[in-house]
């Protein structure tokens, strides 16, 4: 039987082991349907994610957002590679795949929209830690979408890597994203 200096020992390490071991790929959960019409897959997002959450209607911070996250891959070069990059909408009742197809076009060839049903949205942004809420404008006038303004970045375990601003500017996140990437192989 152990000693109660063991058994305190030991539960004095928990927190820790629990700290440091990550969360699986299904705690930060990608879901819904792709821009080309696909239903998404456990294997639809291979490596490392960079997802940002928003929607196609977006005046001004989800373009820039888009242009960031595209930059970024660029400056990334063959890195960009170990990436999936993901734009999931906010907006899913304006927002379907084959809107999402043209406009994540628009950033970068390998951008894939996703399109997710309400309940599956609302499963994302409690994983993801994301706020969204529709805001009526006035009679007439198209509504707006608030939500979270970050690019986050996925490890290949799913474990969060790191949460950037949206206007962080492409190469600046490419050191954040190889900072990250080098910490964790």
């Amino acid at each position: 039987m152990p000693s109660r200096r063991e058994i305190l020992a030991f539960s004095a390490m928990i927190p820790f082991a629990l700290a440091v071991r990550p969360a699986r790929a299904a705690g930060l959960p990608l879901l819904g349907l792709r821009s080309d019409g696909r239903p998404a897959g456990e294997t639809d997002f291979p490596g490392w994610r960079l997802v940002y959450f928003g929607y196609t209607h977006c005046p001004d911070v989800c373009p820039l957002g888009l242009q960031t996250m595209a930059e970024a891959l660029d400056a990334l070069g063959p890195l960009a590679e170990k990436i999936s990059p993901v734009f999931v909408t906010v907006d899913p009742e304006r927002d379907t795949p084959e809107v999402m197809k043209d406009y994540v076009a628009f950033f970068h060839p390998r951008l894939v929209g996703l399109t997710p049903s309400s309940d599956q949205l609302a499963a994302m942004a409690k994983a993801w830690r994301v706020k969204y809420a529709k805001v009526e404008v006035g009679e007439g006038r198209p509504y707006l979408m608030d939500h979270t303004a970050v690019l986050m970045l996925a490890d290949p375990d799913g474990a969060s890597a790191g949460r950037f601003p949206h206007n962080l500017g492409g190469a600046r996140l490419a050191e954040k994203i190889r900072s990250a990437m080098e910490a964790r192989s």
